[in-house]
């Protein structure tokens, strides 16, 4: 198993990051949000590769019935902040 951590780039309303957070929270452990720019609706989330499959299944999940929550780019984590 690959160590180390994942993250993805995600592109959503500014209103829904909040609830996109809240969900990842709930999953406890499955992975960090960080705003990069509220204003533009665009998230960071950092997670491990354990992870990285069921993130990308919950991400595609809500961006299929619930809000906008597209991967736009995902990548090893460089540990930038």
């Amino acid at each position: 198993m690959k160590q180390g951590s994942y993250e993805f780039l995600v592109q959503t309303e500014r209103t829904d990051i909040d609830f996109i957070n809240k969900i990842i929270e709930a999953y406890e452990g499955i992975g960090v949000v960080r705003t990069i720019s509220a204003e533009k609706g665009l998230l960071n989330i950092i997670t491990t590769y354990d992870f990285k499959e069921f993130l990308r299944e919950v991400l595609e999940d809500l961006n299929k019935k619930w809000v906008r929550a597209e991967i736009i780019d995902e990548k090893p984590w460089t540990g930038g902040l």
